[in-house]
């Protein structure tokens, strides 16, 4: 979906180039969540989903306006 997003707003060349799962202690490590937060992700979500809440996605795509040297 988010690839579809990319090409929808002109770029080209959209292409997967990493796709990783985001577990809560890779979350814990961020200060924009707070002890109490994680505290309580740990609490609602069952233990076997704690190393894959989420997945990261790294894209990379080339927007076909913006020229070679900034012009």
């Amino acid at each position: 979906m988010l690839r579809k997003k990319f090409f929808n707003v002109g770029f080209v060349g959209v292409d997967v180039a990493d796709r990783a799962p985001f577990g809560l202690t890779a979350l814990a490590r961020y200060p924009l969540f707070p002890p109490e937060f994680v505290d309580f992700v740990r609490a609602v979500v069952p233990a076997d989903r704690h190393d894959t809440l989420v997945y990261s996605v790294v894209l990379t795509a080339r927007n076909p306006i913006v020229r070679e040297g900034g012009s």
